[in-house]
């Protein structure tokens, strides 16, 4: 059922509101990372999980909140990903992609599957990468960059 620019449907035994006006959305989520974004909002703490590749995905998310009230995204965007990063760091990891192998290669990952996930061990990996190799100054700004952060 219409709501203004929303629409109201009902997907199995679930009911789901699509907001698709983007002042609506970031007003209902001020941490909104982009689209798509599933949000659940229980006892006031919002759960999101952004950048779903399906509804069951969506649907075994909802299933299983995560249990810290999580306000940040564990997915980015390549573009959020880099807002994540200070402007120094940033221009410090994409000179390093020209010369440096393992940057070069988290880049050609990130641009092949379309986002970030920072559950997923290869991201960890390639952050601690970064944060070896001094592309991340300090272990405070790893964590920074792990829980979301943005920089940018």
């Amino acid at each position: 059922m219409p709501e203004g620019d929303d629409v109201t449907v009902t997907i199995g035994s679930d009911t789901v509101r699509i907001v698709s006006g983007h002042d609506a959305c970031v007003a209902r989520c001020p941490a909104f990372p982009g689209y798509p974004l599933a949000l659940v909002e229980r006892d006031g703490v919002q759960d999101q999980l952004a950048f779903p590749t399906s509804w069951n995905e969506v649907a075994a998310w909802a299933a299983n909140p995560p249990t810290n009230g999580s306000q940040t995204a564990s997915r980015y965007s390549p573009a959020d990903f880099m807002r994540l990063l200070t402007q120094e760091e940033l221009d410090a990891v994409l000179l390093a992609e020209a010369t440096d192998t393992d940057v070069r290669r988290m880049w050609a990952f990130i641009r092949a599957v379309g986002y970030v996930d920072m559950a997923d061990p290869l991201t960890q990996n390639s952050l601690l990468m970064l944060r070896q190799k001094g592309y991340i100054a300090t272990g405070e700004r790893l964590q920074q960059i792990q829980d979301g952060v943005f920089q940018l």
